[in-house]
């Protein structure tokens, strides 16, 4: 009995290996083909995106996603919209825990909290492989670069400082275009005077940012006078303390305390201010990027120009704006990931998003374009590319530009410290 019943479970066992063996060879009823349940999963790669938008209303982006989503049908971009105030709280909320996007818009000085907490994935392997690379502007990788030696951000928005100025303003006073910071004294000085004959300074050569928001044009003083214009020089010492420095920042804080060649409000004036000063014509000369020039030529008309920021003793260095793309470790799809945010900064999609945004080609052949080759305010933004840069990148420097650079140089433009304690105290900050 026992064998007998061994014999007619063994005769099972084979039926069943063979009716087994003849379904994965497309046997019996079942109609499925060879694969089939793992294409179902992975066919449609789905991604999640996060962006902020200067214009909320912009459809440029989503019918970039749309074209995206049609060409490439493996993979499924669906985006969402968040306005800037909450962007970053969010945005590092949801990513540490566990419920962020796969990719989003980024900016560099959010890279050390981020990377702390190892949630940015390393894009080198994949760039290396992008043939887009070499299209991007040549000292781009190098500001990108995060001080461990990697890219964890794939260029996307540009913007860089230089100065406006009005024309008929320059011509009334006999002046030309400054090339250098000593040049740019005394054509502020031509400049500042009383135009209506009432014995008060109504116009000032340059509307000087003393407030929040103001250490980057700043810098473009300081930094001209630095060999090698960095913060920090290869022994990692900052270089604020230096006498070429402490002599830069002097000539900055002497704009005000001196010269007197900038509006009397400049230690508390922000960006609101000092664009208000230059359309009304209280200042000949101001700061800013491209993202004003609309602004400007609505107000002006042909009488608004620009140029690169002068030369000091040790060449040129402007401040960069900027918005990238990344990809966060998470995401279960980091190759689908990186094809979206690589096709973002690509030829065609670049050109329509930066005419339609007015932000700065991050590629050199888009610079020849006739949509940006014709744009004065394009050209200074390229003149200006190759000293462009961005602040160090660390934990201290959020307290350093929101509160202790406004502080500090508030209070040397009011004279209550002077230039060596100033860049003692900014230097310190930057380094504790």
């Amino acid at each position: 009995m026992k064998k007998n019943l061994k014999r007619v479970l063994g005769l099972v066992v084979v039926f069943v290996l063979l009716a087994s063996l003849m379904t994965g060879c497309g046997g019996g009823n079942n109609t499925s083909q060879p694969g089939e349940e793992e294409n179902k999963e992975g066919e449609v790669v789905k991604l999640k995106h996060w962006l902020w938008l200067d214009n909320p209303n912009d459809p440029t982006f989503a019918q970039l996603v749309e074209e995206f989503n049609n060409t490439h049908p493996n993979i499924q971009v669906e985006f969402e919209v968040i306005g800037w105030n909450d962007f970053h709280t969010k945005l590092l909320s949801s990513v540490t825990g566990g419920s962020g996007p796969d990719t989003s818009s980024f900016k560099l000085t959010w890279q050390p909290e981020f990377i702390g907490q190892d949630a940015l994935l390393p894009l080198d392997d994949f760039l290396n492989e992008w043939q887009g690379k070499s299209d991007v502007v040549d000292n781009l990788w190098d500001v990108l670069k995060y001080e461990d030696g990697k890219h964890y951000v794939m260029p996307w928005e540009l913007q860089v400082l230089y100065m406006y100025y009005r024309p008929s303003m320059f011509k009334e006073a006999g002046v030309e275009v400054p090339e250098t910071w000593d040049d740019f004294l005394e054509v502020c000085k031509k400049l500042t005077k009383d135009t209506d004959g009432d014995e008060k300074i109504d116009q000032y050569g340059f509307a000087m940012r003393g407030a929040r928001g103001g250490h980057e044009p700043w810098a473009s003083f300081v930094l001209a006078s630095v060999p090698g214009n960095t913060f920090f020089d290869e022994n990692g010492n900052c270089t604020f303390t230096t006498p070429e420095a402490i002599k830069a920042n002097e000539f900055f804080l002497d704009l005000y305390r001196k010269h007197k060649v900038v509006p009397p409000t400049a230690p508390g004036d922000g960006f609101n201010e000092i664009i208000a000063n230059f359309k009304s014509g209280k200042a000949a000369m101001v700061v800013h990027h491209i993202k004003s020039s609309n602004d400007m030529i609505q107000q002006f008309g042909d009488d608004v120009d620009a140029f690169a920021v002068p030369a000091g003793p040790h060449g040129r260095w402007t401040s960069m704006g900027d918005t990238e793309n990344v990809i966060y470790k998470s995401t279960k799809h980091p190759k689908e990931a990186f094809t979206f945010i690589s096709w973002l900064s690509e030829k065609e999609q670049m050109l329509r998003w930066c005419k339609t945004t007015g932000n700065v080609p991050i590629l050199k052949s888009l610079q020849d374009e006739d949509e940006f080759k014709n744009n004065r305010f394009m050209q200074a933004s390229f003149e200006s590319m190759p000293y462009a840069h961005v602040y160090p990148i660390n934990e201290n420097m959020g307290e350093w530009i929101e509160s202790l650079w406004p502080a500090t140089t508030q209070q040397a433009l009011e004279g209550k410290i002077d230039s060596k304690t100033m860049m003692e105290i900014l230097a310190e900050g930057m380094t504790k």
